[in-house]
């Protein structure tokens, strides 16, 4: 897995990722970045902003900053509103001057990086003594009914493994713990670490449509030849249908984790 993996996989689902589950992830985005001191922030930057959904409440959060979206995918970046600076970046290189933000803000973003040290360390670098900054990350999910029969049907029809898995620090990003201790090491103080619950309901028609498209298992059928990918999606459309609706509801705990750039000595 590279970071190109990640580039060219969120190139392809833009689109599709600008839908209905970049608003259900924007709202956590909103939350964490609610907990921010950025009334008298100058210069805001969300990393991995995708399609931008979170850039508008930044700029009503801090109306005297400079708001700049930046992400991997110049794709993501054509999605978001025009009237925010945007950046294609590496969040493991940053393009910004040390001690030039004010804040960071990154939604689901750091178990995509594959090397999570040198990317909260860039963070931590741009970042003014005292500066903020906010995370959400995947924790644990509860079990799913949907997604169990949607995994048990690929592999009847021989799915190869996710030829190119995105989320190498995953591992870390997930537990509290080890978070934090990820946190402290980059040079961040006054760390906090929530874990809240979400509640996504989908139909079965949406849950199809989305994850034919997106995540491991897309990658797993696209693997897939044609006619064989064909028959594994009818198969699932008939198993799914079904379902009870509450067979499709998405929960699960995810991590808000605000945290400040530590003033002492030797962070530059």
């Amino acid at each position: 897995m590279s970071t190109s993996d990640i580039r060219d996989n969120y190139s392809r689902i833009a689109t599709t990722y600008d839908g209905k589950w970049a608003g259900t992830l924007a709202i956590h985005a909103r939350a964490v970045s609610d907990r921010l001191p950025l009334a008298r922030a100058r210069r805001i930057a969300e990393l991995g902003c995708g399609p931008g959904r979170v850039l508008p409440h930044l700029a009503q959060l801090a109306p005297q900053a400079r708001v700049i979206g930046s992400d991997l995918t110049e794709q993501m970046l054509r999605l978001a509103p025009a009237r925010f600076d945007r950046v294609v970046a590496d969040a493991q290189r940053l393009p910004f001057r040390s001690g030039s933000l004010d804040a960071v803000v990154m939604a689901f973003v750091l178990f995509h990086l594959p090397d999570l040290p040198a990317g909260l360390s860039e963070v931590r670098r741009t970042l003014v003594p005292g500066g903020s900054f906010g995370a959400v990350t995947w924790s644990e999910f509860d079990p799913h009914p949907a997604y169990e029969v949607w995994v048990r049907v690929i592999d009847e029809h021989g799915a190869p493994p996710d030829p190119s898995p995105q989320m190498p620090s995953d591992n870390i990003t997930s537990d509290p713990g080890k978070l934090r201790n990820a946190l402290q090491e980059a040079g961040f103080e006054t760390i906090e670490i929530t874990g809240e619950r979400f509640h996504h309901q989908t139909t079965a028609a949406e849950f199809l449509a989305h994850s034919e498209v997106v995540g491991a298992m897309a990658r797993r059928i696209d693997e897939l030849p044609a006619a064989r990918r064909t028959a594994c999606l009818a198969a699932a459309e008939r198993e799914l249908a079904g379902l009870a609706p509450e067979a499709f509801i998405e929960s699960g705990t995810v991590l808000y984790a605000t945290a400040r750039a530590a003033k002492m000595g030797g962070w530059n």
